[in-house]
């Protein structure tokens, strides 16, 4: 989860009222964020927020929430902005690369050093929350008055266009040079990997502004002496990057900077104007919204409750429903139960009555109980419980295990953050052997194990998958073998009341030592397997002792 700093006097400032670090502390929680830190000597505080919510990546965006919280100032947040004269062309072959943008001028900018760090911060927050890590969105941040529009977008051959890029060592260097040798280059030359033209952003002049979603160019370096900026967004998502310069546009203006439109022209289609700070409107069924928090709102409270929220709502011509205006800089609004949650705010969680239905007093589930008597039988027998990921990766589910897989036969994340969460894990050990790969200098023996759900392809499953519980357990040290594990294993099924029912046959599998590996029956139906972890593996992990393990099917045993 994201965090930021905020200190008080600059939150002060910006919401118009004093202050209480204690107040604040409690108050923060009530418009969803998590305290994370409290100084009290520097007077900061550091929260978490989720990331859904971009627009609290700036101090200027938390206090826009906060002034409606304490009703300072309701409803849709007001921003002026100046229709400009400036231009940017985008020419068709930027549509096998990267094929959107969008741009925004900032005049009479004159920032202190905390606005320069949260502008510095916000490019970071939005790269990641909204841009993947700028795969999907990339930003630019320009000098506007050292180049001269219109400009042009455009892709080229990477060894076609020379720039000094920011932060390089002061020369020239063509596009493919830069993947190769400059730092930023080498962070995010998986972006254009497989592409015959790069993306590049030329002025008038054909001077290089930028070569996204790398780098720069030098010229166009902000300076303290900077008063007006030119802002571009790249991407594969036209609505992700739009959602990202309103969020800039808007914690810029709340700087005091002026925001300016720029005309983008894309050929053979209709000029767009950007940033488009427009609200959105959505229809809300009134009663919808009452039935979901359990309260009786009347038409009134909740058009109250979403003004404190910073937006808008009117009667609506249809009946039974609201009209509500949604800030451009919201993007987590996707879907009529989202409003449940702002009238909810609006109206304030601590003001919640405290209900509780009939029949509504809650239990844990029949294999959450069973879950419990499990772990409280490995830690009983000398292992130490781990929880991990349900998204895995392929590679060390698989290829470290000496598994085969192809495309198709395993769950594929279409957008993954990283390649170490590109898939779902269809069992348990492969985690806990990455588990003993990051903590393979601790004392030993090391003994972990872990209950948790693994994802199996199922076509008769509507979601055309499965979800199972599943034990495993794995010991690492110099003596680890199959003997070890058994006895383990035999501890387990005595205490759970199977060591009669249950037996082990011997079986093949290339993750583990032929000879030394079995599968485990229960009333002659398969519910685990068993074994010494093939030295293969164990390379693949970096490991150096022997590693045997178990895994089960924990749901067989109902």
């Amino acid at each position: 989860m994201p965090t930021i700093e905020l200190k008080i006097e600059r939150l002060e400032r910006l919401v118009g009222k004093k202050l209480d670090m204690k107040e604040l502390e409690y108050d923060l929680q009530w418009i969803s964020l998590d305290l994370e830190d409290i100084n009290e000597e520097e007077q900061k505080i550091k929260v978490e927020y989720s990331p859904n919510r971009p627009d609290f990546s700036s101090p200027e965006g938390i206090a826009r929430a906060l002034k409606g919280y304490y009703e300072i100032e309701v409803g849709l947040p007001s921003f002026d902005v100046i229709p400009g004269d400036i231009g940017l062309n985008v020419d068709p072959s930027v549509k096998k690369v990267r094929p959107y943008i969008v741009c925004g001028v900032i005049r009479g900018i004159d920032l202190d050093e905390d606005e320069v760090a949260t502008l510095m911060n916000i490019q970071e927050h939005l790269h990641w929350a909204v841009g993947r890590d700028r795969k999907k969105v990339a930003i630019g941040v320009h000098d506007l008055d050292r180049i001269v529009p219109p400009y042009r977008y455009t892709a080229v051959k990477p060894d076609s266009v020379s720039f000094v890029p920011l932060h390089g060592d002061g020369y020239p260097m063509n596009l493919e040079e830069i993947l190769l040798l400059h730092e930023k280059g080498i962070e995010y030359a998986h972006i254009l990997e497989g592409k015959e033209v790069y993306p590049i952003i030329f002025d008038s002049n054909n001077e290089v502004l930028s070569f996204p979603p790398v780098i720069n160019g030098e010229l166009t370096t902000v300076t303290d002496d900077t008063k007006n900026l030119f802002l571009d967004l790249t991407g594969t998502d036209f609505n992700a990057i739009n959602l990202a310069l309103n969020i800039l546009s808007t914690t810029l203006a709340d700087m005091g900077a002026k925001l300016e439109t720029v005309k983008v022209k894309y050929e053979g289609e209709n000029e767009i104007i950007t940033p488009n700070l427009e609200p959105k409107n959505w229809e809300v069924n009134f009663e919808y919204i009452n039935n979901v928090i359990g309260l009786k709102l009347s038409i009134s409270e909740m058009i109250q409750c979403f003004r404190k929220v910073r937006m808008d709502a009117t009667k609506s011509k249809k009946k039974g429903y609201l009209d509500v205006l949604v800030p451009a800089y919201r993007g987590d609004i996707i879907h009529p139960v989202d409003f449940t949650e702002e009238c909810a705010i609006g109206y304030g969680y601590y003001n919640l009555p405290l209900t509780i239905h009939e029949g509504g007093i809650g239990q844990y589930h029949p294999i959450q109980d069973y879950s419990n008597r499990i772990r409280k039988i490995m830690i009983g027998a000398g292992y130490l419980e781990v929880i991990n990921f349900i998204l895995a990766s392929s590679e060390k589910q698989f290829n470290y295990m000496r598994q085969d897989f192809e495309t198709g036969e395993i769950v594929e994340i279409a957008n993954p953050v990283s390649k170490e969460y590109n898939t779902t894990r269809t069992m348990i050990v492969p985690k806990l052997m990455d588990t003993l790969l990051l903590n393979r200098s601790e004392e030993k023996p090391i003994r972990i194990f872990e209950v948790g759900d693994v994802i199996l392809l199922s076509k008769k499953e509507e979601t055309g998958t499965k979800r199972k519980v599943h034990l495993s357990a794995v010991s690492y040290h110099e003596d680890s073998d199959y003997t070890e594990i058994k006895s383990s294993l035999d501890f387990l099924m005595t205490s759970l009341g199977y060591y009669d029912d249950y037996e082990i046959k011997p079986g093949k599998n290339p993750s583990y030592i032929d000879g030394r590996y079995g599968v485990i029956y229960l009333n002659d139906l398969v519910i685990g397997e068993i074994g010494e972890l093939h030295p293969e593996v164990l390379l693949n992990f970096r490991l150096e002792f022997p590693v045997s393990a178990f895994e089960l099917n924990i749901e067989h045993f109902f």
